[in-house]
């Protein structure tokens, strides 16, 4: 297998006692947390691109007039 298959491989194996944790009663933040943390572990500095393009449109969201 490939380096990035193994990468996909471990993602899937740890999102199922994820997945249980979020049944008992973690949701939003928790969800964020771990999903920052997946976006860290397999982008390592390619997370900025992700975090600009999340703000960027928060800002047009909060400037834009409803």
């Amino acid at each position: 297998m490939t380096p990035e298959e193994w990468t996909y491989l471990a993602v899937l194996l740890f999102s199922i006692p994820i997945g249980f944790v979020f049944k008992r009663g973690v949701k939003q933040f928790g969800g964020a947390a771990v999903g920052l943390l997946l976006t860290l572990v397999t982008c390592n500095i390619h997370t900025l691109h992700s975090l600009v393009t999340i703000l960027g449109t928060w800002v047009i969201l909060r400037l834009s007039p409803r």
